[in-house]
């Protein structure tokens, strides 16, 4: 039998997502932010202090795709934002190791 609790185990409301700033984007203004914004939960800081360039979030997939189309439409090309989920990283990926 299937019900609401199995529901919210098998979609998570919440997931984690990297905010990247391109070519020196005021991440800090973001961070304002997302400091006043309950959906979104800050988790890391990625940087200087005076100039972070990575900020390690948890929200939505809705809420991140939200912020996706902000970050490509308000974007000017020395001026950006862009998301995406932070995904494990690994040593080494599944295939053999290649010597440089």
């Amino acid at each position: 039998m299937f019900n609401s609790s199995d529901a919210a185990q098998a979609l998570p409301d919440k997931a984690r997502f990297l905010i990247h700033a391109e070519h020196g984007a005021p991440l800090n203004d973001f961070l304002a932010i997302a400091a006043i914004d309950p959906d979104i939960t800050v988790l890391d800081v990625i940087g200087p202090p005076d100039r972070p360039h990575t900020a390690v979030v948890e929200l939505s997939p809705g809420k991140a795709r939200l912020l996706d189309e902000h970050f490509r439409q308000s974007a000017t090309p020395s001026h950006q934002l862009s998301i995406e989920p932070d995904r494990p990283l690994s040593m080494f990926d599944s295939g053999p190791f290649n010597e440089l």
